[in-house]
């Protein structure tokens, strides 16, 4: 009986190390890829997944963009900067416990300046070109709150009295409202 819960145990551990989850990879290429062997360079992180069990769902094909900030790799023992790169990204499916051969080959790539592996939902998230998202539905039951006041009131004693106030008696009220 003990030997039977084991065995429960271990095939559950094996479908766990089975379980398959959808992931991304985005990455920059160097510029100094020429664009003719881009799609080589492609290619060979594409090969990599594929090695490692992946199976493909979408893809981006690289674009040159000016990156945010400059990124310094050190490339053969050599410190090399970079403004811009090549950006582009692939979606597949693939078991858990191989995503890690796909992150050490891309490591051992000289090509590739940086990457982000994410784990993602199979469906597309990205809203299609043409289509608007809808707004926010805005509640019309609800009652407008009184306005702010912009300026403060003033009192005066004399509300009657419009003429301007002359110096001396501007002056002789500012020295009330001192308190020495």
């Amino acid at each position: 009986m003990a030997e039977d819960v084991i065995k429960e145990e271990v095939a559950q551990d094996s479908a766990d190390e089975a379980e398959t989850q959808v992931y991304e990879i985005g990455f920059h290429i160097v510029p100094t890829v020429e664009e003719g062997k881009l799609s080589a360079e492609v290619d060979s992180i594409k090969s990599l997944i594929e090695k490692s069990g992946g199976t493909f769902i979408t893809e981006e094909f690289p674009k040159n963009i000016t990156l945010a900030y400059t990124i310094v790799k050190n490339i053969e023992g050599k410190i090399k900067k970079f403004d811009n790169a090549y950006f582009g990204w692939v979606k597949f499916e693939m078991k858990t416990d191989s995503i890690v051969n796909v992150k050490e080959g891309l490591d051992l790539n000289k090509e590739v300046l940086r990457y982000l592996i994410i784990k993602t939902v199979k469906e597309s998230t990205l809203i299609p070109k043409g289509v608007i998202s809808p707004k926010p539905e805005i509640s019309r039951n609800v009652k407008p709150k009184a306005p702010l006041k912009t300026t403060p009131e003033v009192e005066t004693k004399d509300k009657e009295n419009k003429e301007p106030v002359s110096e001396k008696e501007l002056d002789k009220t500012i020295e009330e409202l001192i308190v020495e």
